[in-house]
């Protein structure tokens, strides 16, 4: 329930990160998972990993992937499933 939950904060904060509100919604990865730097439809390897315990901003979701900003400033996507609402 607390999945569905964290989930639902997502897809409501997501509205708030494509207008330049960089606060909108803070996650942390719960696994390690490739950082998209193409796009979520991105067939070539990444280049980069996110690993579990990193915090990420989440600036959209789209579908069943969120575009995320790492502390560090680079910018993907990522699966939703791995991310928890902070």
């Amino acid at each position: 329930m607390r999945f569905f939950a964290g989930l639902w904060m997502l897809v409501v904060l997501s509205g708030c990160a494509g207008t330049g509100n960089r606060d909108a919604s803070m996650a942390i990865i719960l696994t390690d998972v490739p950082l998209k730097e193409a796009g979520p439809n991105q067939v070539t390897p990444a280049t980069s990993t996110l690993h579990r315990g990193d915090r990420v901003s989440v600036r959209r979701v789209l579908g069943d992937y969120a575009e995320v900003e790492t502390m560090d400033r680079r910018r993907g996507y990522v699966p939703v499933g791995v991310l928890e609402d902070q």
